[in-house]
């Protein structure tokens, strides 16, 4: 007798997906368990997470404790404190997690199917002078100087999403030539001075043997920040990482006099006719269309694994702003076309999208810790946290057809295209 074919219906409802949901939030707690080693901690850490991803209006110490059901904040203030366990295993975890959850099957969002690692940073506004790296400084997303920390971020971005995959804190030189201060505030004795881009390069170091290095590979997406100092740069070819990264308009680009300046380059040698109008990825509206300047470097190409690369300078405009100019500087596989080099500066927005989920979705700006250790504690729990809700749109998205993001700068598939990519099915 032939069994009869499961009659399964096509459309999902919303229950079936908060089940689906609240079974993945299971799996994800019991993988993160083996990081706390007391169950007290355990359950405190669950508590965390759940209310980090729950509907709390400020996530801080008193209000997770409040939608865990209890009527003080002592034991979430513990675990962000005293308690005893392993922040960076669950930082690694958190990376390994995202890497899986938003695999894309080659699709990419870089050159030739391509993950793009994104670095920036972000402030988090802070009162007073004890939290560990408060001082008046620039802080893009608080839009000026004020008193705040700065934490460097790195995010994952492939055709399925974006996450956040680490942190760290930087320490303005006020700190760490305080030793006292850095005391009180718990920062670990052999901790110095870091600039955001060695803070970069360490995060970038961590995070190489858990990215896919195989098809496509990994292609790295930094602002001026890190861009624009040699150094950086250095460090991503020695670690043979393709790239391209803002820089600034007085940039050195080339070493004969007069054509020396990024901006003075383009001024000098891109022609109106020679501006190529390319989209550089979708944004949360409509996909980005810049007008594109894109020039190999003299000099002999570099043999990296049996392939030769090469050095682009890139600049960018927008059409109805053609004064206002973003520049760049890239490295990577000869043969990369050039329609494929300007997805890299397009997955930038990566990292601010994956930011602006986790802290205004799980919040990752409402802690009210002041120590060094427990700015580490917050901000991992927090990605962890924003890392679920990336995988479950990441899964959410499969379901629903090939990838919406299959590669910048290429539209969503057509519904057809959508039914037999799911067998037939309508």
């Amino acid at each position: 007798m032939k069994a009869e074919l499961l009659d399964v219906p096509v459309e999902v409802s919303d229950r079936e997906w908060a089940e689906e949901w609240a079974g993945r939030l299971d799996d994800l707690l019991v993988g993160i368990s083996r990081f706390f080693p007391r169950v007290e901690s355990q359950w405190r850490a669950e508590c965390c997470i759940r209310g980090l991803l729950g509907p709390v209006s400020r996530k801080n110490g008193w209000q997770l404790a409040e939608y865990a059901g209890e009527d003080v904040p002592w034991n979430q203030q513990h675990l962000l404190d005293r308690a005893r366990w392993d922040v960076e295993g669950a930082r690694d975890f958190t990376r390994r997690y995202v890497v899986a959850q938003l695999t894309d099957d080659g699709l990419g969002a870089g050159p030739g199917g391509a993950g793009v690692l994104v670095v920036d940073e972000t402030g988090f506004a802070k009162r007073g002078t004890a939290s560990a790296g408060v001082a008046r400084q620039y802080s893009g997303a608080l839009g000026g100087v004020f008193p705040c920390q700065i934490g460097v971020m790195a995010a994952w971005a492939t055709g399925a999403g974006q996450a956040l995959i680490d942190r760290e804190l930087y320490l303005p030189r006020e700190w760490t030539e305080d030793a006292e201060r850095c005391r009180a505030a718990h920062v670990p004795a052999q901790r110095g001075f870091l600039t955001k881009p060695r803070l970069a390069e360490a995060m970038i170091a961590r995070a190489l043997p858990d990215l896919p290095r195989g098809d496509g590979g990994v292609w790295v997406a930094a602002d001026e920040v890190y861009g624009r100092e040699n150094a950086f740069r250095i460090f991503l070819e020695e670690h043979h990482l393709p790239y391209v990264v803002n820089i600034q308009a007085n940039t050195p680009v080339m070493a004969r006099p007069g054509w020396r300046h990024a901006a003075r380059l383009v001024e000098r040698c891109a022609r109106e006719e020679d501006w190529v109008e390319l989209a550089a990825g979708p944004s949360q509206l409509d996909t980005r269309t810049w007008q594109w300047w894109v020039r190999r470097l003299p000099g002999e190409g570099e043999l990296v694994d049996g392939e030769v690369w090469t050095r682009w300078f890139i600049a960018r405009r927008r059409p109805e702003e053609t004064d206002k100019r973003d520049y760049y500087l890239g490295r990577g596989p000869e043969n990369t076309p050039v329609e494929e080099i300007v997805l890299v500066p397009g997955a930038r927005w990566r990292v601010e999208e994956a930011i602006k989920l986790a802290k205004s979705v799980c919040g990752m700006a409402d802690y009210e810790v002041r120590s060094y250790h427990g700015w580490y504690r917050h901000l991992t729990l927090s990605q962890l946290a924003a890392a679920f809700l990336a995988g479950c749109d990441a899964a959410a998205a499969r379901e629903s057809g090939p990838l919406a993001q299959t590669r910048f700068g290429q539209p969503p598939p057509s519904a057809a295209e959508t039914a037999l990519e799911r067998g037939g099915r309508t």
